[in-house]
């Protein structure tokens, strides 16, 4: 193996403060409308919207829990996503740092335009080799293209590449059909994704980051 091809959210990057953070506007947004809801309820329907693979969580907790249209077409252009609120994990410098005396590192995920600054910001660009991104790119995950764009860029053959994520339909499917090693990791919403057969089944699972360098080192 050559090549280890992270996703970001939840992957290197903490989404759980923003992703919290637009919950409780959702919770403000629909309370004030007269709604009893709480924090937790809206969680429990993320998780099942992973659960079940359905792609716009905050769109299925809003239909779930609000059930006039009237109001939920109030609340939605109320909510905001602050990406500011991102964090890197702890670790994901040292780990990046490591990893990167036995291997080449590039990026593959779906992000908002300015992710070169972003790591940069976070003190991980001088770790990325390659950076293949949908706003940047056009394309989105799982779009298998947008891993060929990843590939290609970095002169890569699957068979010489990992892909490490925390989704299953966005992270492991794609790269697998491409003849990628598959790592996924249980940060974040995504854990809450379940697998049924080989093709959507990663060949390694970790915790945390800080796993990573028992299983490649």
């Amino acid at each position: 193996m050559k090549w280890l091809f992270f996703d970001i959210g939840d992957t290197l990057v903490n989404e759980w403060v923003p992703v919290d953070h637009i919950i409780g506007q959702f919770v403000r947004e629909a309370n004030g409308l007269g709604y009893n809801i709480t924090m937790e309820d809206v969680r429990s329907k993320f998780i099942q919207s992973y659960s079940n693979y359905i792609a716009s969580p905050m769109q299925y907790a809003i239909s779930e829990l609000v059930p006039s249209e009237e109001d939920r077409e109030y609340i939605k252009p109320r909510l905001k996503f602050q990406k500011e609120l991102e964090e890197p994990y702890a670790e994901a410098r040292s780990v990046l740092e490591q990893l990167g005396e036995r291997y080449r590192i590039g990026i593959v995920a779906n992000q908002s335009p300015g992710t070169e600054e972003r790591l940069e910001k976070y003190g991980l660009r001088s770790y990325v080799d390659v950076i293949a991104c949908s706003a940047e790119q056009g394309l989105s995950k799982p779009d298998v293209r947008l891993y060929q764009y990843a590939l290609k860029t970095a002169g890569a053959e699957p068979s010489e590449s990992i892909m490490i994520g925390d989704r299953i339909d966005n992270d492991i499917i794609p790269a697998k059909s491409l003849g990628m090693i598959t790592i996924r990791i249980m940060q974040g919403y995504g854990r809450y994704q379940p697998f049924t057969n080989d093709k959507d089944t990663p060949d390694y699972t970790v915790n945390n980051l800080n796993a990573l360098t028992a299983l490649l080192l």
